[in-house]
């Protein structure tokens, strides 16, 4: 997805200019996204709010060999390892962690699932777990069984006036919190100014007292006020359908290993890092840099990178994912020193990783 400088009109009317994500609709038209939903895009890069809208990924183009239309899940298998993805609720995905967890597999980690859509998927979540050599079903009916009657299929859609409805009551909820979040800072200034004034006077008497009481009492409040918004604000969070990412159906790992594949043939992915970076990147530029660099270069490393303390041979550095700078990169050049063998990873994954490294001898 790109961002791009669009003019927003309610009918006639102009509201504001913004950059916004653009996405295919699934006509295949080019749509903008504001404010949760997808408007298509007409002439002079402006939307009109009062007109079409759809919510971002719903009722995409049929693919042949995709997935149940009311799927909610997906598994992606590894070396050794696996991703669940999941379209649904921050909720889901730490139930379904748990069911994951309390059937014995060991889960690595989970976050937001950046990458393609998956067998006709968009999902919102992945859970990373390691997978057992001696399964008596695969992996994918194993966990539909794990995950029987919790990833049910969504609901019908809200209409379009009730969507519009929800995302603009979430958005004012969330105003009115960082507005009590602003009035109880304004609150805990005044009250620092009241002890400083007490501290520094000599009168004991009532007057400073009842003063700093007053300030207290609206410190108390505005606390309060906030809390309610804030509550307010992720209750109708769950409420309002979140939208998938709109993007081109696909297979996960085939662009990205054509592009290692066809245009850095000297680097060797090791463990699960294809997985890695089809799932946990949105924008592979910094990944594909950085190892076009090392690929071209001569022996050596960039000063880019630097040494792994205690893991011979063996080179890192941080990258951004698309999101931020938790992207990990670590690679060694093999022993006839034509290829380098490249761990691609996360950063909550560091201490797992050097143990891995170390072992590599």
């Amino acid at each position: 997805m790109t961002a791009i400088s669009v003019s927003i009109y309610d009918g006639a009317q102009l509201l504001e200019r913004r950059d916004c994500r653009t996405a295919l609709l699934p006509d295949q038209r080019t749509a903008a996204i504001w404010r949760g939903l997808a408007y298509p895009l007409l002439d002079g890069e402006r939307i009109d709010i009062a007109g079409e809208a759809v919510v971002p990924g719903s009722a995409p183009l049929p693919t042949p060999g995709t997935s149940r239309p009311d799927a909610r899940f997906a598994v992606v298998e590894g070396v050794g390892e696996a991703y669940l993805l999941i379209q649904g609720s921050v909720i889901d995905r730490e139930q379904a962690a748990a069911r994951l967890a309390a059937d014995g597999l060991t889960v690595l980690r989970h976050g937001r699932y950046l990458g393609d859509v998956v067998d006709g998927l968009a999902a919102d979540w992945f859970v990373r777990f390691q997978t057992q050599p001696a399964a008596r079903q695969s992996l994918a009916d194993h966990i539909r069984t794990l995950l029987d009657g919790l990833l049910q299929p969504a609901e019908a859609p809200a209409s379009m006036a009730e969507l519009r409805l929800r995302l603009m009551e979430g958005e004012l909820a969330q105003a009115k919190a960082a507005a009590a979040s602003l009035k109880a800072e304004v609150a805990r200034l005044r009250l620092a100014l009241a002890e400083q004034a007490a501290a520094s006077t000599q009168d004991d008497g009532g007057e400073v007292a009842d003063r700093l009481r007053a300030e207290l009492d609206d410190l108390q409040k505005a606390l309060a006020e906030e809390a309610k918004h804030r509550i307010a604000a992720e209750a109708l969070a769950l409420e309002v359908p979140h939208p998938p990412r709109l993007l081109a159906a696909g297979r996960l790992k085939d662009e990205v290993a054509a592009v290692f594949a066809g245009l850095l043939p000297r680097i060797r992915l090791l463990r699960s890092s294809l997985d890695v970076a089809a799932v946990e990147f949105s924008d592979r530029r910094f990944l594909y840099g950085a190892l076009a660099e090392l690929a071209n270069g001569a022996n050596g490393t960039s000063p880019n990178w630097k040494k792994v303390k205690g893991a011979d041979r063996w080179w890192e550095r941080h990258i951004s994912n698309g999101q931020d700078d938790t992207g990990r990169i670590y690679a060694r050049l093999d022993a006839e020193g034509r290829d380098w063998e490249v761990l691609v990873s996360h950063k909550s994954e560091q201490p797992r990783d050097i143990i891995w490294l170390r072992s590599c001898g």
